[in-house]
């Protein structure tokens, strides 16, 4: 028997159907294409689909009494699929569409409630035709299944579709999470009936970022459809559900398991038939796979929690040697806390309550105040203080870093203004997350918040730190150049902790170092450290940068510091930061800190 090809890699990297005009969906055949590309994910190619055409065609011809009107446009395209003994299921992807359509005047749960009802009579029409031939009649039950999910599946696309008010059929929506959910609820209420445990594995694909950065949306989903093939060809079972619920997460329903055991293995096939690369085109991706592990009943009672819980557990299996695990109610508890601290800071920003801190670094030659290091400060009513690195790992997280970032540059330069007027006039380093410096238009923001405060662009230093060389190094260098572009001097905070390159650091426009504290403490007690900090500074000398030294807790440090050619220094020898009102008048009263050793 022959198949159409809808199941080979050209097939996958088919035009997207959420992109199809809207004059193509309106006829159905943007639905068409939907309803294939739900057939894809859900298992319910084209086998399937020749399966559930022959039940069809057998119920009808030996119980007809057991159908119902409810498959309407559908049962001329079963007839037609079967007629054709299995090898043409075009019929039945294009009466899927036009069946679609009927969700724009009808209402959806009328429609769910007939699909329900079609999968009834034909589930009975098995039990009572095939029950002497156990093997085909569990092969019909799920191909059964697997249409019914699709069905249930495009209904829920659609709705979601309709919520957001992007209208039933102009716009194709994504299946993903609505329609998975909708797969997970009806699986949920059946094993809740029969007492059987469900598990549910939640694969995390990183990889598929990079293949849409670097090929595109489309070949993006290619890869998804092929890592969704390897499992269900590789490790699943018939009755495992497979569905998406994100770009890049798909989850597995394990029907009616012993226990979390047998999850867990699941999960180890699974991360096993993965570690190959996926060719795309000329090209091929590690999936790099991470897996977490929930259960019904024991870790939730309906989907949500399910899935809510299981995303914990993808969580842990990112820092898990093994890629995987299972759900802990403390995973749970580390998240409680994690949303309260967002909350808190969009409550921050939204009732003013961020304030700014200023670090004095000492010029050494001067004995002067040579620059201020401007500091995050947040002190909460439930909280209390919280710290910097808190804070802005918290912003990170919640996607709240630009409206952070916007808010501490936009302060720190009117504040820097006012030092101006008070005749303090000194470099101020900003610091500057990695994905605050990537921000598309954070230079032009630099350079609009300079002319709004009238400061000289070459007051400011915007200091990031090493470990944002680590990565791609091409975006950052671009954003570096348009920084300088507008004046700005740079600095590399906390260098000698990351893994970045010297290659990388050559390369780009920085003006300043800061030493890290951590070698700064114990530079005079440990050798070790000592020869570090004497090659770090020497390194800046020989690139022509300034060199900063934090974390200066007393004179000897900063004479051995001054010995050894470092410019500035910063840290409770200097001063401890201070509030802008107390900058000036510490300034005022800094004559020059004696470097001689007390005693």
């Amino acid at each position: 028997m022959t198949r159409p090809n809808s199941s080979s890699d050209s097939a996958l990297d088919a035009p997207d159907p959420a992109s199809a005009s809207a004059p193509d969906a309106e006829s159905g055949v943007g639905l068409r294409a939907l309803a294939g590309r739900l057939a894809e994910e859900f298992g319910a190619g084209p086998d399937t689909l020749a399966r559930v055409a022959s039940v069809f065609g057998e119920v009808r011809d030996q119980a007809p009494d057991l159908l119902v009107p409810a498959a309407g446009a559908l049962i001329p395209a079963f007839t037609e699929t079967q007629a054709s003994g299995g090898g043409n299921v075009e019929p039945i992807y294009v009466a899927l569409g036009e069946w679609a359509l009927d969700a724009e005047s009808e209402p959806i749960e009328r429609m769910r409630r007939d699909c329900q009802r079609f999968q009834a009579a034909m589930t009975h029409g098995v039990l009572r035709l095939q029950a002497a031939d156990p093997e085909r009649c569990a092969e019909s039950l799920i191909a059964l299944q697997r249409f019914n999910f699709l069905q249930l599946a495009l209904l829920a696309s659609l709705a979601a579709r309709s919520q957001e008010g992007g209208g039933v059929v102009r716009t194709l929506p994504t299946p993903e999470y609505a329609a998975f959910m909708e797969i997970f609820r009806t699986t949920i209420e059946a094993h809740k009936q029969e007492g059987k445990q469900l598990g549910l594995l939640l694969i995390q694909i990183a990889k598929v970022e990079q293949v849409d950065r670097l090929l595109g949306l489309q070949k993006g989903e290619a890869f998804m459809l092929r890592i969704t093939r390897r499992m269900r060809e590789g490790v699943l079972r018939k009755q495992d559900q497979l569905g998406r619920v994100s770009r890049d997460q798909l989850a597995c329903l394990l029907p009616r398991i012993a226990g979390e055991g047998v999850a867990i293995l699941a999960a180890n096939k699974i991360l096993g038939t993965l570690e190959a690369p996926v060719p795309i085109g000329d090209r091929s991706f590690t999936p790099d796979a991470v897996i977490g592990i929930a259960m019904y009943p024991e870790h939730g009672e309906d989907q949500q929690t399910l899935v809510r819980n299981g995303k914990l557990a993808v969580r842990a299996a990112r820092g898990s040697a093994d890629r995987s695990a299972i759900y802990d109610p403390a995973q749970g508890e580390g998240e409680e806390l994690k949303v309260r601290y967002e909350a808190r800071l969009r409550h921050a920003l939204d009732e003013g309550e961020l304030e700014l801190a200023f670090e004095p670094q000492l010029d050494m030659k001067s004995g002067h105040i040579g620059g201020l290091e401007c500091m995050l400060r947040w002190t909460d009513q439930e909280l209390g203080k919280v710290s910097e690195a808190r804070a802005m790992e918290t912003a990170e997280s919640s996607g709240l870093i630009r409206e952070v970032t916007w808010w501490i540059l936009n302060n720190a330069l009117r504040q820097c203004a006012e030092f101006t007027r008070a005749g303090l006039q000194v470099p101020m380093s900003l610091k500057v997350s990695a994905s605050g410096l990537l921000q598309p238009d954070f230079p032009e923001f630099m350079g609009r918040a300079l002319r709004t405060w009238g400061v000289s662009p070459n007051r400011v230093v915007i200091e990031i730190h090493e470990s944002a060389l680590a990565g791609e190094i091409d975006p950052v260098k671009a954003t570096l150049g348009r920084l300088k572009a507008h004046g700005l001097r740079l600095g590399i905070d906390g260098f000698g902790t990351a893994a970045s390159s010297l290659g990388n650091l050559a390369q780009l426009p920085f003006d300043e170092m800061k030493l890290a504290g951590v070698f700064v403490t114990e530079m005079r007690s440990a050798p070790l450290q000592g020869k570090i900090v004497r090659s770090l500074v020497h390194l800046a000398r020989d690139l022509g940068l300034r060199m900063t030294a934090e974390g200066v807790a007393d004179a000897e440090t900063a004479l051995a510091l001054s010995t050894l050619g470092c410019e500035r220094i910063q840290g409770e020898y200097v001063s401890p930061p201070l509030a802008a009102r107390e900058i000036v008048e510490f300034a005022s009263g800094l004559a020059g800190l004696s470097l001689r050793p007390q005693g």
